[in-house]
């Protein structure tokens, strides 16, 4: 048998089947059957171990992945009067979870950058128009010559 570096090849659940019905049940040896389907030994010595194990013959159907959460926070101070001078205060922090995966991780991955950057955009837009209303606002009032005296209450001078 060549020992050279071999592709990974898909093994169907049929051939899974044979390899171990002729080790386990007709007790040929790993190296008869490997050399038999013209697979490595390792791989026979594998889905037998599977087999005992967890009892099954085939692949399993999704795969759980671990992976990294991230989660970012924003913390904004506003500068109603000066709308340049706010300031944004950012933090991420990331965990490990684990997922099943029913669509590719990287495929994920992109559509949630993609409506992240949506997101920011829309929060950035929001926060300078709510930051223009109020300027408008304080522009109104001292030109009406009123100031504030409480929170609550708004006199004239």
């Amino acid at each position: 048998m060549d020992y050279s570096k071999k592709q990974y090849c898909k093994i169907k659940n049929e051939l899974r089947g044979q390899i171990i019905h002729k080790i386990l049940n007709e007790k040929k040896s790993l190296m008869e059957v490997a050399q038999e389907y013209n697979i490595l030994q390792s791989t026979c010595k594998s889905i037998i171990n599977t087999f005992q194990r967890e009892g099954r013959v085939g692949k399993k159907p999704s795969r759980t992945r671990k992976i990294r959460k991230l989660t970012r926070t924003y913390e904004i101070v506003l500068n109603p009067i000066y709308p340049l001078m706010s300031t944004v205060l950012s933090s991420q922090k990331t965990e490990n979870c684990i997922e099943n995966s029913n669509i590719g991780q990287k495929e994920k991955t992109n559509q949630n950058e993609k409506f992240t950057e949506e997101i920011e955009l829309n929060n950035f837009c929001l926060i300078q128009q709510w930051c223009e209303g109020i300027q408008k606002q304080l522009i109104l009032l001292s030109n009406s010559n009123q100031v504030f005296q409480s929170p609550m209450n708004l006199t004239q001078k």
